[in-house]
């Protein structure tokens, strides 16, 4: 799947972005998967945004500073996914929508060519799956209007299936571990 997951970044590019949502299953899988797309991104000159838990971070980390130079991997931007999601407490899909926006305007005004990638994890609450909906929602249409490439990944046990179809009315694609799924 990483040669596939380079295939669909290219592809996107081309297209001027696009939002990709990943739901996977094998935690090896999505570690060469996350490193495949950054290190896409990396060669093609992008702005690159990686929301990740520090486990994983760690992980995704070595591999990159063994492939490129600390000058390559300056135009990635990395933080604790809990950390973003969570900074007002809770989550609230619009604050954090705001501030991922404000993260890349710089980028944005140069014109830069931007790629993203976030690992969504939440916490125990009733009402997280319709705020992830309007998040999911939101980042949609910011990232088509701005022409970012973003993958959101969740993972696939933890994502019931009621909110697997708020995810597909709200990406272009829907990958996992072993296929893809065009949506638009």
């Amino acid at each position: 799947m990483d040669s596939l997951i380079v295939d669909l970044y290219h592809e996107y590019k081309k297209n001027n972005g696009g939002h990709i949502c990943y739901l996977y299953n094998q935690e090896e899988n999505y570690i060469n998967n996350a490193v495949s797309f950054i290190s896409a991104g990396i060669r093609n000159g992008d702005f690159i945004f990686l929301l990740e838990n520090d486990r994983n971070l760690r992980l995704i980390q070595e591999r990159l500073h063994k492939e490129f130079s600390t000058d390559q991997l300056s135009n990635l931007l990395v933080m604790n996914n809990y950390d973003f999601y969570y900074a007002q407490g809770n989550f609230h899909p619009h604050i954090v929508v705001s501030e991922f926006l404000k993260t890349l305007e710089p980028h944005l005004e140069k014109k830069t060519s931007i790629s993203t990638w976030g690992l969504v994890e939440w916490r125990e609450d009733k009402e997280i799956y319709e705020k992830l909906a309007e998040y999911e929602q939101i980042v949609d249409k910011s990232v088509n209007e701005k022409g970012i490439l973003s993958v959101c990944v969740y993972p696939a046990g933890k994502t019931p299936g009621s909110f697997r179809k708020a995810l597909h009315n709200c990406h272009n694609i829907v990958i996992n571990d072993e296929e893809v799924m065009y949506l638009s």
